[in-house]
């Protein structure tokens, strides 16, 4: 699979809420890293638990892509994450509240998935 089409895929399973198939994209070791609220999880059961906690949280939550860059096993991805607040996680809006957020995302690959992904929040 070339970077392109592991991004739409992973795009896609996140939008449509496939957690299993989000979580096959991933190594059993892969360490997640969102510096910005202090995130870190190591492994992938725990990395996919915090995916299912945030879907809860924003549960019409869509990523749309604008940009894609690899460089061998490394690859960055540009995009914007949008919905609406549950009202569930204290550092969300409240119920009712739209959730929006650029987000730069770093995966670096071995072999198929991939062992790491590190976001950074935009404006």
């Amino acid at each position: 699979m070339n970077a392109e089409q592991f991004v739409q895929e992973w795009a896609s399973a996140y939008n449509d809420q496939d957690f299993d198939r989000f979580g096959a994209l991933f190594t059993d070791d892969v360490v997640y890293t969102l510096k910005a609220f202090g995130l870190a999880f190591t492994g992938r059961d725990a990395w996919v638990h915090h995916v299912r906690e945030y879907a809860a949280a924003v549960p019409d939550r869509k990523l749309t892509l604008r940009r894609t860059v690899a460089d061998g096993d490394t690859i960055a991805i540009e995009y914007d994450f949008a919905g609406t607040s549950a009202g569930v996680m204290a550092n969300l809006p409240p119920k009712g509240e739209p959730v929006t957020v650029s987000f730069c995302t770093i995966l670096q690959l071995r072999g198929e998935r991939a062992a790491s992904q590190i976001d950074y929040l935009g404006g």
